[in-house]
């Protein structure tokens, strides 16, 4: 927290005011495009004998023509914590009776045909995993049952390119019959999707709150409160909350976190996923797959049939399976997703629901990513907002501002605030400052944002900023190894403690940039006229060519080399490389390899991780 202060506080008197210059880039360049692989679309071919809509399950029309005896047993999967749920006892039933969600919102079911021919030696069975809506109840304020409905639908490693070359006719009909307004210089404040998210959900960051990672011989371990986020908050406004998110293993609030105190909204799909996960591990089932639908299209179904449903709603949906290990595989969900938007075009439910289809980054790992097009796809993610057409009536000037701030520097932050200001609960916003700026860190989208708005007024870390200058050092210049040994030697200082993580040794230099400013004198508070200066370095460690970059934060006055571990990225896949601390010290997973390695190398080269 303290570089994180440095690093902005000594930028704030020299950006301050002179606003955001992106570069340019080609969503279909050369350069990019031979890393598209040709697109091999997601095909489910069990059959489902069950489907469900709204809090009832039944067998499907067409099994019953078929195998008219049917018995099916029903056990409701049931939330204790992040990490544990149990299945009830069974509810069987008859085919031609429903199942109804009370106590959950997802079964487990198991139907089995009854065998009524004697001369008949395999028995017709099916099992699978379910979902609907079992029926909650809010209590809307007196004055606040007009507000509107929000959906978010996010994208996981989707860069705002990406999103543009992958799924063009969903990207005409969302902006084009939508209306939809795309932002071009939506830039992340942070590593991962948990940066992303926790921004958009809290208008804060997780270092803004106390430390709840997953530990070894964490005894009383801390967990998030909901009320923290907008679950909880628009929940207690009268709201029906969903979020959804598959890949339970790299889920955002799980995998270095604790997970939340208790179920963060109305309807949460963690045990669903994780009953899901653990099938699959054992049948070695389709990984992109829930029974006969794409991952994909489950979650979009059922988001979609959430925000239908009658009363206020909040949903956030997160689909990563389809793009978070193979970035190409998005295109998938082009069909769907069109679909999608027209049916809710067709359903009036924009009439009166502010709809957001973003993503939280660009690709991390794969070969894209080494290029600096991809080192800048992966700082600009997709971000798109379609307005309300109720509050556009009621505001006529909110799209008009909101078009007007689609070149200017926008944040996460940004899209927590501007959620607020939609639903009509100022009071909830964030109104933090960066010291020296004159801007809140959070600003409504729905207000002018001014052009000169920097990345250090918007508190984004000078390792995220797209808009800043680079320039090369020389490698026969004295910083060039320095910087490059200082970050080796920081790598290995985190992995120091742990006795099953393998030391690392610095192989290459791959390059080091100087931030390129005119005046190199840099006042920060307390200190006399300090010379503070920002380099960025790529270097590549042994075992298995493990390449990092870091920005990183030079006092020569000191001749002082400060390093954060949030400002580090691992720009290839790590895959089972730390295996032996993924359960016990996620953070070092992108540091550690382990020495078991040594003797099983096969089982720790890069895998998928659900």
């Amino acid at each position: 927290m303290i570089i994180h202060k440095l690093n902005i506080l000594s930028r704030i008197e020299k950006e301050k005011g002179t606003g955001c210059n992106m570069p340019k880039t080609d969503p279909f360049a050369k350069e990019v495009m031979r890393f598209m692989d040709e697109m091999v679309p997601v095909t489910c071919n069990e059959k489902d004998w069950v489907t469900c809509d709204g809090d009832q399950c039944f067998v499907v029309k067409d099994v019953l023509d078929e195998v008219p005896y049917i018995e099916c047993e029903y056990r409701d999967i049931i939330y204790i914590n992040d990490d544990y749920y149990y299945l009830d006892s069974p509810i069987k039933l008859r085919a031609q009776q429903r199942f109804n969600f009370t106590k959950s919102d997802h079964v487990k079911v198991t139907c089995l045909a009854n065998n009524r021919n004697p001369n008949r030696f395999q028995i017709p069975t099916w099992s699978g995993l379910k979902a609907g809506f079992r029926p909650v109840s809010v209590s809307v304020p007196p004055g606040r049952e007009d507000s509107v409905n929000v959906l978010i639908l996010t994208f996981d490693s989707v860069s705002h390119n990406h999103f543009l070359r992958s799924v063009p006719q969903a990207y005409k009909i969302l902006t084009e019959e939508l209306g939809a307004v795309v932002f071009n210089n939506y830039n992340v404040v942070g590593d991962g999707t948990l940066a992303a998210l926790f921004p958009i959900l809290t208008g804060k960051t997780e270092l803004e709150f106390p430390d709840v990672r997953r530990k070894l011989n964490n005894f009383f371990p801390k967990h998030l409160n909901p009320m923290d986020f907008l679950f909880g908050q628009l929940h207690k406004d009268g709201y029906h909350t969903a979020y959804f998110e598959d890949l339970p293993k790299v889920g955002t609030f799980t995998n270095r976190l604790n997970g939340f105190r208790y179920q963060p909204a109305d309807h949460y799909l963690r045990s669903f996923f994780l009953e899901d996960f653990k099938i699959k591990l054992t049948e070695q089932e389709n990984f992109f797959c829930i029974g006969a639908t794409p991952t994909f299209r489950f979650l979009m179904n059922l988001t979609s049939n959430f925000i239908m449903r009658d009363g206020k709603r909040f949903g956030f949906a997160v689909i990563s399976d389809i793009a978070h290990e193979e970035p190409t595989l998005f295109s998938s969900v082009a069909n769907d997703l069109s679909k999608l938007l027209k049916t809710f075009k067709a359903s009036g439910i924009l009439e009166n629901t502010l709809f957001i289809v973003m993503s939280d980054h660009g690709s991390r790992f794969t070969p894209l990513r080494r290029t600096y097009q991809g080192k800048i796809e992966e700082r600009l993610p997709f971000m798109s907002i379609v307005l309300p057409n109720k509050l556009k009536r009621a505001r006529p000037d909110a799209e008009t501002f909101l078009r007007a701030n689609v070149d200017v520097l926008t944040t996460p932050f940004d899209i927590h605030t501007t959620i607020l200001d939609v639903v009509g609960l100022k009071h909830l916003i964030n109104n933090y400052t960066v010291s020296g700026s004159d801007l809140p860190r959070g600003m409504s989208l729905l207000k002018p944002i001014p052009k000169s708005r920097s990345c250090s007024e918007a508190d984004v870390l000078t390792h995220w900023c797209v808009c800043l200058n680079w320039t090369d050092v020389s490698p026969g210049d004295k910083i060039y190894e320095q910087v490059a040994i200082a970050l080796a030697k920081f790598i290995n200082k985190l992995i120091a403690d742990n006795d099953k993580c393998a030391t690392r040794s610095l192989i290459s230099i791959e390059w080091v940039k100087r931030e390129n400013v005119n005046d190199q004198v840099l006042k920060f508070i307390d200190v006399n006229t300090p010379s503070i200066e920002f380099y960025q370095v790529k270097i590549v460690m042994s075992p298995m060519y493990a390449a990092y970059e870091s920005t990183i934060t030079y006092l020569r006055h000191l001749d002082e080399i400060l390093i954060s571990e949030q400002l580090i990225s691992r720009v290839n896949a790590y895959g089972q490389e730390p295996k032996c601390v993924m359960n016990t010290h996620p953070h070092l997973n992108k540091y550690c390899y382990c020495k078991i390695c040594f003797n099983s190398i096969d089982e720790c080269k890069p895998k998928k991780v659900f």
